[in-house]
């Protein structure tokens, strides 16, 4: 099969199972995860690179398991957009592999689960989906920053898309501005911790927190902290796998607003 038209039905798959845009970039572009790439698939010779959009609506909500909703929905279509098309290629005879942007990720040291195994955003913008903004994300002429990035590994021969020449980011700030944690600073710069603090809110860290506090509380106040909301909440992260707890950077993109309408 002839590359360009193997890549161009592969993108044609991806668009038809979840995702809205799709970009092919080589693997020898992003060498910074040639090792982690490796390890995943020895075979591979491209990144084939999905984005599905968030409802603009529901991240916007006041009602954040609204937003946290949206939230499983669109990593999903990225993942079933992913598989899709891994498994059509392996049909062709090319080895492929769906790689989560969100979890099941590493958890052992030094990730601890803070990192995936390969920054989609990066892979992203060397694919041609957009370029990068103040909040550090990736940033889409279609969609802003109201998207969701995951991808696949393959061992075929597929045509790569160049970046984009233009800057997407209108360089506005309301992102940095908007932010709740005061964890953006502009030009990418994220303080994790501050970041961590808001959009994990009850995540991992949280856990960690919640099981030292049960072990230097005495018997009634333990009771209370199981009884109380933040358990309740954990458990409801834990079950919907989701334990995103801010969007508004996302959601304030004045490009994301325009595609509102």
């Amino acid at each position: 099969m002839v590359v360009h038209d193997l890549s161009e039905q592969a993108k044609s798959l991806a668009l038809g199972h979840g995702a809205e845009l799709v970009g092919i970039m080589k693997t020898t572009d992003l060498p910074e995860h040639t090792e982690t790439i490796f390890r995943i698939l020895p075979t591979a010779r491209n990144l084939l690179v999905v984005a599905s959009r968030h409802s603009l609506a529901a991240i916007q909500s006041a009602n954040n398991q609204v937003a946290q909703f949206d939230t499983v929905h669109t990593y999903n279509e990225c993942a079933r957009s992913a598989h899709t098309v891994s498994r059509f290629l392996e049909s062709k005879g090319f080895a492929s592999v769906a790689v989560p942007a969100f979890i099941p990720i590493d958890m052992e040291e030094p990730k601890m689960g803070m990192r995936g195994e390969i920054c989609w955003r990066r892979a992203g913008v060397r694919a041609g989906l957009g370029s990068y903004g103040e909040n550090g994300l990736l940033i889409t002429k279609e969609f802003g920053s109201a998207i969701r990035i995951s991808g696949l590994l393959t061992s075929a021969d597929l045509e790569p898309d160049s970046p984009l020449e233009e800057d997407v980011c209108c360089h506005c700030m309301r992102c940095v501005q908007t932010c709740p944690s005061r964890a953006l600073t502009g030009v990418g710069a994220i303080n994790k911790r501050l970041r961590g603090e808001v959009i994990f809110k009850y995540g991992f860290r949280f856990f960690q927190r919640f099981m030292k506090g049960l072990l230097q509380r005495k018997e009634l106040e333990t009771e209370s902290i199981v009884d109380g909301y933040e358990l309740r909440e954990m458990w409801q992260t834990f079950m919907t796998g989701n334990y995103y707890y801010c969007f508004v950077c996302q959601s304030q993109c004045p490009i994301s607003l325009a595609d509102l309408g």
